[in-house]
């Protein structure tokens, strides 16, 4: 609060007659607020209303119901009878892959990236459904026998590993037992 006398005022403030002066000249050192540019709150609104459809996109898709019929309709899934010149196509193939092993032009990781190769060519065959690039956690998942994601299980071994005590022909054998079962 300032003193009563008339005139007074604290160092480096200038000495006013009145109130109404002070105000005037603070007025006059304002500057006038910043506007946004214009692109700022199309920004905003766009990110706002992705925002908004991404939350009711991952709402619809997870949706109880429809993973429980997304399910359901991959359980459902029995694939076609296949024709004997299609399995004995693939038994062949599975026969010439041996052949070539027990001739010397491929080693046993060889042999068993091809019998990998040939059973996944097999098993998109059988389901319509390219499954060349799915991972054999994904193919045992989408047969519901089983046996091609086991089969692939034990390909792995002896296709990764530097030595293997993988039997040659025990792999033939199971690759041309999926052919014949499924």
């Amino acid at each position: 609060m300032w003193p009563a006398a008339e005139g007074w005022a604290p160092a480096g403030v200038p000495r006013a007659s009145s109130r109404a002066t002070v105000l005037a000249g603070l007025e006059a050192d304002l500057l006038p607020p910043e506007t946004y540019a214009w692109w700022v709150p199309v920004v905003a609104a766009v990110l706002l209303v992705l925002v908004a459809a991404w939350l009711v996109f991952v709402f619809w898709w997870s949706n109880p119901t429809r993973v429980a019929a997304r399910e359901a309709k991959k359980a459902r899934f029995t694939p076609a009878p296949m024709t004997t010149s299609l399995r004995q196509r693939y038994t062949e193939e599975i026969d010439q892959h041996l052949g070539r092993y027990e001739e010397g032009e491929i080693d046993l990781r060889e042999l068993h990236l091809e019998l990998s190769s040939t059973m996944r060519r097999f098993a998109s065959e059988r389901i319509g459904t390219d499954v060349t690039t799915w991972t054999r956690g994904d193919v045992a998942s989408y047969d519901t026998t089983r046996h091609l994601g086991d089969l692939l299980a034990v390909y792995e071994e002896p296709s990764f590993a530097q030595r293997s005590e993988a039997e040659v022909r025990a792999s033939a054998s199971s690759a041309q037992e999926v052919v014949n079962r499924w």
